[in-house]
């Protein structure tokens, strides 16, 4: 039977994927909730996203057969969202499973009153037993519609009350965040062989990484931090990373790294080249150089659209299998490699540790280049000769593969995390043509997503931009354009960084918590507003825009910008310390205000190089800006000198006598 329904007029790939179900799907929007309220039938809000496996798992099971899509359509408003074309309307209904369960995850399936507000939810439910939900849920809501208001009600006060249990007062009088402390408890839950937190499913968490790297240099530490360095070893070894292709697989499913779940997300790679360039700049391990090119090469490749910018993410699913496009038997891995089959397979782990399931082989690298080669009797740079050929041969071979699903739309925050990796990575390996292709990114968000009334949209697709944009995508846009103007020294950028920052304090800042909204005033919103705060795999809207505000306020003298800044860490200390795993960005600002934060601000033609240098040279709670021209910028006024290049170390409205060499400056500051 040949079934289209609504979604058919969507952009999104996951709607797109839904929309030949027998099920009656419309979008989320007023369309389903005037007909929920006109039929005086109950809403199913069916949340996912064109990746995640076990929402294809669900689709192929229930969404797909007539006879529990007929009991649907009969007995519900059935309404499909995006959770990334939708993360606002993803946050609140996750909160509701979450208070109802304890916990949640995708596929997200939520029942609600006609008017919207949820009674009850789930996650993924096997075909016999959704079926059995549904009848019941339909028999509460004819017999017993009073006990389902009851339960939403109390839901609905439960996730708004959140909102209102941040703050602890204006905490003038506060004890500071023992920092060691929360270095220390991170680090009693790592695995110390394996690297990474503990357990299983194991996830990069490049946001409590970047902590870790942060305390250490306030420190004064010469090394990389022992955890951090370890994690990124296993990881780049590890079947997470993609040993062909590069990039990173979501999570590994064990506690080796050894078995992803495959697919492959614009944030985690865009997170790990920014973390892996500030760890390559402290060891210049060849390893760390080589992850930062493939998983750029791996983005350049596969995620990026023809205009520059990036799509969101690949499908862990091929031909209905997990992994199959990136796994090998040992008689396909034999047949790609030929004569050098049986030292690659050595290298790979086939049939040995790098074997899964089903006769396949994950590759992955069971020993370290120098422990290899001095096994094999290769030098390094044979060693380094035959991987890359096999790579360009097993990549060569895969791409005649059916590929995984492509999730072609581009969403302005995971673009702008990209863009500040591609500077990162710039900064790091001297490559131009990074710059160049985060200079494109960002121009094209300018000229396309920027709403003519102002503001940003969320997304684009096919010439078209939509959804108002949420807090984290200006954050991130925000924090890219400052990275843009600190590696150019293009103050058009900053100016663009303090327009979008401006734009968020109107129309997003809730004075009753002293946080920021996710989604801005003026949006039609859901049955309750969300203020994001925990630091997870990536780190919140609030937290990064309380970095922004606080580098903003600082270099261009924005006093209100540093304010709001602080009274957002004041009213999170105690949760700092306490749980420094999901407040990880908030202590790392937290140490910057702790710490003094200087500012090199560098003016003269030699500006960008000495920038470039400078930022290779100095802790991440510095700040590095500059200038090859004369400026009206607070620590560039009247401090052009023609023919040279000054080197100014400022704290506050305080800046020390100019130098002329980093040499000079790094000094200046190892001696205060």
């Amino acid at each position: 039977m040949n079934n289209t329904n609504q979604l058919i007029y969507e952009t999104s790939p996951y709607l797109l994927q839904h929309a030949h179900n027998p099920v009656n799907w419309l979008p989320f929007g007023a369309e389903a909730f005037e007909a929920a309220q006109r039929m005086n039938k109950p809403l199913l809000i069916s949340i996912g996203y064109s990746s995640c496996h076990w929402c294809h798992v669900m689709e192929h099971e229930s969404f797909e057969n007539e006879d529990i899509a007929r009991l649907m359509n009969d007995t519900f408003i059935c309404v499909k969202v995006d959770r990334e074309e939708r993360p606002d309307v993803d946050h609140v209904f996750m909160d509701a499973v979450q208070q109802i369960h304890g916990s949640g995850g995708w596929p997200l399936n939520c029942f609600a009153l006609p008017d919207g507000r949820p009674f009850w939810g789930g996650t993924y439910f096997r075909p016999e037993q959704w079926i059995q939900l549904l009848t019941n849920i339909d028999g509460l809501f004819h017999n017993r519609y009073s006990d389902l208001e009851q339960q939403a009600v109390q839901l609905a006060e439960g996730v708004a009350q959140q909102n209102y249990l941040l703050g602890n007062g204006s905490g003038k009088n506060q004890a500071s965040i023992d920092f060691a402390k929360a270095y220390e408890v991170l680090s009693n839950g790592f695995d110390s062989e394996k690297g990474g937190m503990s357990g299983a499913p194991k996830f990069p968490m490049p946001v409590v990484l970047n902590f870790m790297l942060h305390y250490n240099a306030t420190q004064k530490a010469v090394r990389t931090p022992p955890l951090v360095d370890l994690t990124l070893q296993k990881m780049a070894c590890g079947g997470i990373y993609d040993q062909a292709g590069g990039g990173f697989a979501r999570y590994s499913t064990d506690s080796e790294w050894k078995v992803p779940h495959f697919e492959k997300m614009l944030y985690d790679n865009a997170q790990l080249v920014s973390l892996y360039s500030s760890v390559y700049q402290l060891t210049e391990k060849r390893l760390y150089k080589d992850v930062i090119e493939q998983t750029i090469e791996f983005v350049s490749r596969e995620l990026t659209a023809p205009e520059g910018v990036f799509y969101s993410a690949l499908d862990a699913d091929s031909e209905g299998e997990e992994g199959l496009f990136y796994t090998w038997t040992s008689e396909e891995f034999n047949e790609v490699l030929g004569h050098y089959s049986a030292i690659a397979g050595d290298y790979y782990g086939i049939d040995a540790k790098g074997l899964w399931e089903n006769g396949r082989n994950i590759l992955l690298r069971p020993e370290s280049d120098e422990s290899f080669a001095k096994q094999h009797f290769l030098s390094e740079d044979e060693l380094v000769s035959l991987t890359g050929f096999c790579r360009t041969q097993l990549l060569k071979a895969r791409s005649r593969r059916i590929r995984p699903g492509l999730d072609d739309k581009m969403l302005v925050a995971w673009n702008s995390l990209m863009i500040s990796a591609l500077l990162d990575a710039y900064v790091a390996l001297d490559k131009t043509e990074y710059l160049e292709s985060a200079l494109q990114a960002a121009n094209f968000i300018l000229g396309n997503l920027k709403r003519p009334e102002s503001g940003l949209s969320h997304t684009w697709k096919k010439g078209k931009s939509q959804i108002n944009a949420f807090l984290d995508d200006y954050a991130f846009t925000c924090e890219a354009f400052v990275k843009l103007y600190s590696v150019t020294t293009d103050e058009n950028w900053l100016y663009e960084a303090e327009a979008l920052a401006n734009y968020v304090v109107v129309h997003f800042y809730d004075s009753r918590s002293g946080f920021f909204w996710y989604s801005e005033n003026d949006d039609k919103q859901v049955f309750a507003r969300k203020v994001e705060i925990y630091d997870g795999v990536i780190a919140s809207g609030n937290s990064t825009m309380a970095h922004v505000l606080n580098a903003l306020g600082i270099f261009l003298h924005k006093a209100d910008y540093s304010e709001i800044a602080h009274q957002m860490l004041i009213s999170l200390k105690s949760r700092i310390a306490a749980h420094p795993s999901a407040y990880a960005n908030w202590a790392s600002l937290a140490m910057k205000e702790a710490n003094e934060q200087l500012v090199f601000a560098v003016i003269g033609n030699e500006a960008v190089s000495i920038i470039k240098e400078l930022k290779s040279k100095t802790p991440g709670h510095t700040f590095v800006y500059g200038s090859g021209t004369k400026s009206n910028l607070p620590y560039f006024e009247k401090r052009f000198v023609e023919g040279k290049t000054l080197i100014y170390i400022c704290s506050g409205t305080y800046c020390l006598a100019p130098v002329e060499s980093v040499v000079d400056a790094l000094t200046m500051i190892r001696n205060q």
